[in-house]
């Protein structure tokens, strides 16, 4: 991994710290680290044993686990907002996730143990801590769902309008390839749907760049379609 070069903001104003109250923020954000991580850098490795809570301030990481021959696979992305290796800092020991940079991205690096003599202390650190693992495991319900129970051009939309923001634009910083992963297919399966939901007048394409003019009728024709 390369070396963290030190970030200018320092996660004042992050929904978990926020959830966590004033009095546990102030605790972890001295002890925490603003690093920045250049796109492709591996952040975690997977069965490794966790050292520190990570923030997410801004870009974009994606969680991944090795399987037979060196493959992996893309279980997840976390963006800004969102916090990682939260049930490994908890519970300890090695844990099979891995976690890399899918693009330039500010984290806060929260050390273990600070992280846990603050929850000692806070009490309402700890309820914000199984909020968010409780939010993330819905999150990873609902992924295996899509999986197991839609079709392609619905986990797309799906995507597509849970990135949405203002103006329609879709903030998609990822390697294609990597969001194809995320949704369970090949790289030319989504470049086939997204370029039959322009076809269909539900999503302009500008290169990399990805507009949805109509969310709502992008969710209902990705349901009646039969990709």
């Amino acid at each position: 991994m390369q070396e963290m070069i030190a970030a200018p903001a320092h996660g004042i104003g992050h929904p978990f710290l926020s959830a966590a109250g004033a009095p546990a923020a102030r605790a972890l954000l001295a002890a925490a680290a603003p690093v920045t991580v250049p796109r492709r850098d591996v952040i975690f490795a997977p069965e490794a044993e966790p050292e520190a809570l990570y923030l997410v301030l801004e870009g974009s990481v994606g969680l991944s686990m090795q399987g037979a021959a060196d493959s992996r696979g893309l279980l997840e992305i976390i963006s800004g907002g969102e916090c990682f290796l939260m049930p490994a800092v908890i519970m300890g020991g090695a844990w099979p996730f891995g976690a890399e940079a899918l693009a330039p991205s500010r984290l806060l690096r929260i050390p273990l143990d600070a992280f846990h003599a603050t929850m000692a202390e806070e009490p309402r650190l700890a309820e914000a801590s199984l909020t968010q693992m409780a939010r993330q495991w819905r999150v990873l319900a609902d992924q295996l769902r899509d999986m197991k129970l839609t079709k392609a051009s619905e986990r797309v939309a799906h995507f597509l309008t849970g990135r949405l923001l203002p103006g329609g634009r879709v903030a998609m910083p990822e390697p294609r390839a990597a969001i194809a992963a995320r949704l369970g297919m090949t790289p030319e399966s989504l470049s086939r749907v997204m370029h039959g939901l322009e076809g269909a007048g539900l999503v302009r394409l500008h290169g990399r760049r990805v507009e949805v003019p109509d969310a709502e009728a992008l969710t209902q024709a990705a349901r009646a379609s039969g990709q």
